[in-house]
């Protein structure tokens, strides 16, 4: 099972998808989000427009990150920076949906827990 249009759409006009996964130590929680970002003619990463247009995806690029981050940060409402992450895992510049799902398959196996990351506690 893949990535369905819906999540496709959402990822093609900007909108980033999170999941919070299980994570090994109470302490902390894991996070894993995936977003679409474009290059624009002097090879400058740019963020998508919201408007879906045909051909969209043949210029996306998709970047995926799963990180762990303590509980505290949750508890007492603290800003999140990428210095403070127990743990990261980044990889950008994934280009297609077949690349894109191969690498969620390593943190996933059921797309369908992706959704629009404001619907998660994601802080990033």
């Amino acid at each position: 099972m893949g990535l369905d249009t819906k999540q496709i759409n959402n990822l093609c006009t900007g909108v980033k998808l999170a999941a919070e996964l299980k994570s090994q130590n109470p302490t902390l929680r894991k996070f894993l989000t995936v977003q679409g970002y474009s290059y624009n003619d002097e090879g400058k990463e740019v963020g998508l427009t919201n408007v879906l247009k045909p051909g969209v995806l043949k210029n996306i690029c998709f970047e995926v990150r799963c990180y762990e981050l303590s509980v505290d940060y949750f508890i007492n409402n603290w800003d999140v920076t990428e210095d403070v992450l127990a743990s990261e895992v980044y990889q950008d510049d994934i280009k297609g949906i077949d690349a894109l799902e191969k690498e969620l398959s390593n943190y996933i196996q059921d797309y369908s827990v992706l959704k629009p990351s404001w619907l998660c506690d994601d802080l990033l």
